[in-house]
C-alpha cells in the first residue's frame, strides 16, 4: 500500500472513531435524560431497557438528535394500508 492509501485509511478510521465517540456520548445523555421526548412509550422503563436502546442510539444518533430538535413525538406509519383505512374511515 502507498502512503496515500494508509492516510485515506487513517482518516476513516478516525472519521468512525468521532462518530462513535459522539454517538456514544449522546446516547448516554438521550437514554438517561430525553428518551421520554422522543416516545412518550418509553417513560417508566427500567434500567434494562435503557442499556438495549444504547447501540441503537449511538448507530443512529443523528436521526435522534434531530427529532429532538423539532420535537417530533412517535413517528405514525404512512403507507398505503393506513392511508385506504384513513379514507374509508372517513367516508362512513
Amino acid at each position: 500500500m502507498d502512503s496515500t492509501a494508509i492516510s485515506v485509511v487513517e482518516w476513516v478510521i478516525n472519521l468512525v472513531r468521532a462518530y462513535a465517540i459522539a454517538g456514544l456520548i449522546f446516547a448516554l445523555l438521550f437514554v438517561t435524560f430525553l428518551v421520554k421526548r422522543v416516545d412518550s412509550g418509553a417513560q417508566g422503563w427500567a434500567i434494562g431497557f435503557r442499556i438495549l436502546i444504547i447501540p441503537g442510539v449511538v448507530t443512529f444518533w443523528p436521526m435522534f438528535a434531530v427529532r429532538l430538535l423539532r420535537g417530533k413525538g412517535h413517528p405514525t406509519e404512512k403507507n398505503a394500508h393506513r392511508l385506504a383505512a384513513k379514507q374509508s374511515a372517513g367516508a362512513s
